[in-house]
């Protein structure tokens, strides 16, 4: 009976990232609701609203964070639904469609996301404290016991799992709303409502298509990588894409409004700034430490769950090395790199939705067989995501949503090919 108890207390501290999430371990609606939108207040939502707010008219640009919203909702309505009804984490999804040793791939770029993530907001911090207090860091660096003090805290919060990381998401997702909101009234009363966005933005500068894609392109990873972290908790389905409707829908769409806004009135992306530009200084500093520290917490988390799925490490050790590693890479400047690192990932990822959800349909319909018996490599798994990868360079209607519809029907052939063998 004793050993049985350890064995539960086991698998919970180490949120079960080897093994699917019973039903008796299901969280509430708001517990997931809260922990998402923690993750999706990122700063490329709003970098990427930035380039599109300067881009495009205002009708132009509302249109095209809708529709990309709409995009990344659809994607992770299909990663939620899998994960409610399996359980399972993105690193073991993974390992369903690219087999025991294949799975490395996707986890290592998981990891690459998560720890380039983490140093960007590494970076933030002592950036951002720079900025609005004239604070001694050194320019493009990260310095001063401030700034490793915030990122320990980060760490922390992430290796201790979603119940610590719900505390931190209830205080952080009302703040950044409600500044969010008060600063974009704010901007329009400054510029002059929407008439006067459009005098500062007068015709389209790049194609629609193009800002839809960079709309995507900002939290595809998320939509697709962290979304299964976080939704193998809700209780069943409907819940998953309720969830992921108003994480994206909202949430993400108010990321990249608020980017694209504060880009066009204030010539400043960030929220942080925008609100300084304002004077509303303290706010700005609260915000910003939320801000970053909601979306840090959940990159740590769920790239140490990843890599947890194929090695023999406790989680909780993980996270302290995500975040050693992800520290030092913000201090040496990784953050130039953003623009690469993000074209990295907006090319690798999207295509393993399209596997996952061929794998879910038409592979494992009747359920997921044990972990034990899965091939070292799945050749229909890498065969489908290479040719999806190749199909996001071919500049025809939205890249992004073509290499996920190319690699879902690749693998469908791969997989009634296997039944009939």
């Amino acid at each position: 009976m004793e050993e049985k108890k350890n064995v539960t207390v086991e698998t919970t501290a180490d949120e079960y990232s080897k093994t699917a999430v019973p039903s008796t371990a299901r969280k509430s609606f708001l517990s997931v609701l809260i922990i998402s939108l923690g993750y999706v207040f990122v700063v490329t939502s709003m970098q990427a609203g930035s380039v599109i707010g300067v881009s495009l008219s205002f009708n132009s640009m509302v249109w095209a964070v809708l529709v990309s919203s709409a995009i990344l909702t659809v994607l992770s309505c299909i990663m939620g639904v899998i994960a409610a009804k399996s359980g399972l984490s993105f690193g073991l999804m993974a390992r369903y469609s690219f087999g025991q040793v294949g799975t490395w791939v996707p986890v290592l770029i998981v990891a690459i996301t998560t720890i380039g993530w983490f140093s960007i907001d590494a970076y933030l911090i002592g950036d951002s404290a720079h900025r609005l207090f004239s604070c001694d860091f050194t320019e493009g660096t990260v310095s001063g016991a401030d700034s490793v003090t915030v990122q320990d805290g980060m760490t922390i919060t992430a290796s201790k799992g979603t119940k610590w990381m719900n505390m931190l998401s209830n205080i952080a997702v009302p703040i950044v709303l409600i500044f969010g909101f008060i600063s974009i009234i704010r901007a329009f009363n400054d510029v002059g409502g929407v008439a006067g966005i459009n005098a500062l933005v007068k015709e389209d500068s790049i194609t629609f298509a193009k800002a839809v894609a960079l709309g995507v392109g900002s939290y595809v990873v998320g939509s697709v990588m962290f979304t299964p972290d976080i939704m193998r908790f809700a209780k069943n389905a409907k819940t998953s894409i309720i969830v992921m409707i108003i994480t994206i829908m909202v949430g993400n769409s108010f990321m990249v409004f608020f980017g694209a806004i504060g880009s066009v009135v204030y010539g400043d992306p960030d929220i942080m700034g925008v609100l300084a530009l304002q004077g509303l200084l303290a706010p700005a500093f609260i915000v910003m430490v939320l801000n970053i520290w909601s979306t840090a917490q959940g990159c740590v988390y769920s790239g140490s769950m990843s890599l947890s799925s194929v090695i023999k490490v406790p989680r909780n050790k993980l996270t302290l090395v995500f975040g050693l590693v992800g520290t030092i890479l913000g201090c040496v400047g990784f953050y130039n790199l953003f623009g690469s690192y993000i074209n990295f990932l907006s090319s690798t990822v999207p295509p393993i939705v399209g596997i996952v959800f061929a794998d879910f349909l038409t592979k494992y319909n009747h359920g997921y067989t044990d972990l034990d018996s899965l091939p070292r490599a799945d050749i229909g798994g890498f065969v489908s995501w290479i040719v999806g990868v190749a199909v996001t360079f071919i500049p025809v209607l939205l890249p992004s949503i073509n290499c996920v519809v190319v690699a879902f029907l690749v693998k469908v052939i791969f997989n009634k090919v296997g039944k009939k063998q």
